[in-house]
């Protein structure tokens, strides 16, 4: 069992650890309780573990939605504290879940009170009542593997199977919680499905002429739709009889306008389930088409998928926006990569659509406006490169996230391997503190912030800060078990500068380093070396960068990484905010993040000072939002200090207002850093006060 829940220490409530996702996570309560192990069947929902507690509130120390069930069915969805009413007396399961996990709270015989802050959520009853709390793991592993050989017929036999990591047929796939990991690949002499992950019967398949590219290119929507892949003249899906056909010329874009569109279509629909909670999505919708969500929800996922490929894409069109993108060279050696893809809903171009190639120089642009002479002014101790670094340019995705997993170096994407995909499952390691090991191997350099780490409100970071390491003291620290190194210094072609020469990487067999930033000139090469010497992945740079723009960097990683925002999404917001974020890029796995988000879905709010209407006060606001795992594509969002309805959760950026009368308790309790006109802002320095 990986998940265990024991009394607080210092407080009361109780203490949640998930040692299988390494989170935890307290629950307060009114008075001292003293938990007794009590059973799961009693629920709903699936939980792993449960205890009983005597107490009259149970509070969560973030905002989130609050849900009550009564014979399993919801009775009730309240998010805000205008809809607290009280239930009358009576039996209920209540959904009271952090980002970290699922919590089911049994409350038996009571009158039931939902309570909100906007840092905070709670049930509470009139007396002491005994509460059951079940908690449920997010923890996903595939349940098998496949072993296919490089014959594109059985590679279609194999991802035939992926469906079967779905865990519902119905329109409720569209949450992400209900999306298993698909079946791992290994490339093997024959070809071999174990029972466990046969390929589901849908009724669905999709043909495609038996070639790599097409292939990989529908592997995501064979996933979505639980359907077999099979040999075809042309590409189409077949479901329910009926036949689509797919763009030859346009694969990649006619496979993404097939998935957004079965997906916003049941992130609508599957309000006709056991989730019936209207979105702003629905609303938009329904301006456009009427459908009788019932009717559909209950068809088979082959009827279903016919009429909803009958429905026009004009109708979906815009409602969502896509959050990822993966180009994949045709070639069988990338195809173990193809259920990590699959599994975060990554559109697949495949071959690879690049714009061009580029030359990246130290200088004279990346000194520009420096004295180059002066070597604290940029993080290179040696003189210009004689050889350009030559970098893969891909085409426009459309997506804030991007891997690029194909012959060359790619900026602007995420640079994976099989083994870093495959290391992520290895990730966390276990429930304690989150060791993040900084070290500044130059004094000229600033030190920034180091306190950025630890901003989480509820799960604790070792922190640890080290000065001009000697090559065998940095060699050390990288073979140490740590969860984040950020390295600040100088690196060259010889390897990551220290007092006594330079430690090259390449060096290492092994590294205990899970994710990094090597805040150095042109660490690409240094950073590649961690990866496959076991790293899950990190951010490098491709070019020289300044001091300055360094600084700003490492802390902007420092908060962002802290407050749970995956590597493509801290790419993103350093782009918003017009860092020199073209000199980084991702290794290894994009959408790797060290901890869950305390709100579970991971935003940034973009303000706008500029542009206030004088008869309202309310700041302009783009609200960016960046899903991943098992917070990704299609939860809800919801926002607490604003007006704006909860929606289903994909990486549309929305635009709403924020009451000036809002500003300071926003700004205290929206996390570390914002964008104000622009620019990165660390909550700590802000007020209203301050812009009026």
């Amino acid at each position: 069992m990986t998940v265990h829940v024991d009394a607080l220490d210092d407080t009361d409530g109780l203490r949640v650890r998930d040692a299988a996702e390494g989170e935890q996570f307290p629950l307060y309560a009114d008075r001292a309780v003293d938990p007794t192990p009590a059973s799961t069947a009693g629920f709903t929902m699936p939980v792993d573990t449960a205890v009983a507690v005597e107490a009259r509130e149970l509070r969560l120390p973030v905002f989130t939605n609050v849900i009550f069930w009564q014979d399993g069915e919801v009775l009730r969805r309240v998010e805000s504290a205008e809809a607290a009413d009280p239930l009358p007396q009576g039996t209920y399961e209540v959904d009271f879940s952090p980002p970290g996990a699922k919590v089911y709270v049994h409350v038996e015989d009571a009158t039931v009170t939902p309570g909100f802050g906007s840092d905070h959520a709670s049930i509470r009853t009139e007396s002491p009542t005994r509460m059951v709390v079940g908690v449920r793991s997010h923890h996903e592993r595939p349940a098998g593997t496949v072993t296919t050989t490089t014959d594109p017929r059985d590679l279609m036999r194999a991802v035939s199977t992926f469906g079967s990591g779905l865990k519902t047929q119905s329109p409720d796939r569209s949450w992400p919680t209900l999306r298993g990991h698909p079946p791992a690949l290994q490339l093997g002499d024959e070809l071999d499905v174990p029972e466990a992950v046969r390929a589901p019967e849908t009724g669905v398949r999709i043909e495609v002429p038996p070639e790599y590219g097409a292939i990989y290119t529908v592997a995501p929507l064979a996933y979505y739709l639980g359907a077999t892949v099979e040999q075809g003249t042309r590409p189409r899906v077949i479901a329910d009889g009926r036949s689509y056909d797919l763009d030859a010329d346009d694969l990649a874009g006619s496979v993404r306008s097939a998935l957004e569109h079965a997906f916003t279509l049941d992130s609508v629909v599957r309000m006709a389930g056991v989730y019936p909670f209207r979105t702003a999505t629905a609303d938009r919708l329904e301006e456009r088409i009427d459908l009788d969500y019932e009717r559909l929800f209950g068809l088979s996922l082959a009827e279903r998928t016919a009429e909803y490929m009958d429905i026009p894409r004009s109708v979906t069109e815009g409602l969502l926006d896509w959050h990822y993108t993966a180009d994949v060279a045709a070639d069988p050696a990338y195809a173990p990569a193809l259920p990590h893809l699959v599994d975060e809903l990554a559109l697949v171009r495949s071959p690879p659509q690049e714009s061009g190639r580029v030359d990246l120089t130290p200088s004279p642009n990346a000194l520009q406006g420096a004295d180059a002479t002066d070597s604290a002014l940029a993080r290179s101790a040696a003189p210009a490169a004689t050889e350009p670094n030559r970098f893969v340019v891909p085409a426009d995705s459309g997506t804030p996230g991007h891997s690029w997993l194909a012959d060359g170096h790619a900026v602007g994407a995420a640079n994976p391997t099989v083994g870093s995909f495959r290391r992520g499952f290895e990730w966390p390691a276990g429930d304690g503190e989150l060791d993040v090991h900084i070290v500044f191997n130059d004094a000229r350099l600033r030190q920034g912030d180091t306190s950025l780490y630890d901003s989480h409100p509820f799960r604790e970071t070792n922190v640890r800060v080290s000065h001009g390491l000697s090559t065998g003291e940095l060699r050390e620290a990288l073979y140490e078990e740590v969860d984040f190194l950020h390295f600040v210094g100088h690196v060259t072609e010889d390897g990551m500068v220290c007092p006594d020469g330079a430690l090259d990487t390449r060096t290492l067999a092994r590294t205990g380093v899970t994710a990094f930033l090597l805040n150095g000139c042109r660490s690409y090469e240094q950073g590649r070396a961690l990866l496959t010497a076991g790293s899950v992945g990190g951010i490098v740079t491709v070019d020289d960068v300044m001091d300055e723009a360094a600084e700003t960097v490492g802390e902007t990683v420092a908060a962002l990484l802290g407050a749970g925002f995956p590597l493509y999404g801290i790419l993103d917001v350093l782009d918003c905010a017009g860092v020199a974020a073209d000199r980084y890029t991702i290794l290894g796995d994009g959408t790797f993040a060290a901890r869950q988000s305390q709100t579970g879905a991971v935003n940034l709010h973009a303000l706008d000072t500029t542009e206030i209407p004088e008869e309202t006060g309310a700041w302009p606001t783009t609200v960016h939002h960046y899903p991943y795992g098992l917070e990704g594509m299609g939860s809800i969002v919801s926002y607490s200090h604003t007006d704006t309805p909860a929606d289903i959760y994909s990486a549309s950026a929305r635009e709403t207002t924020l009451p000036e009368t809002a500003l300071d308790t926003f700004f205290d309790e929206s996390g570390t850093l914002l964008l104000v006109d622009g620019e990165i802002h660390f909550t700590d320095d802000l007020s209203a006060d301050r812009f009026r």
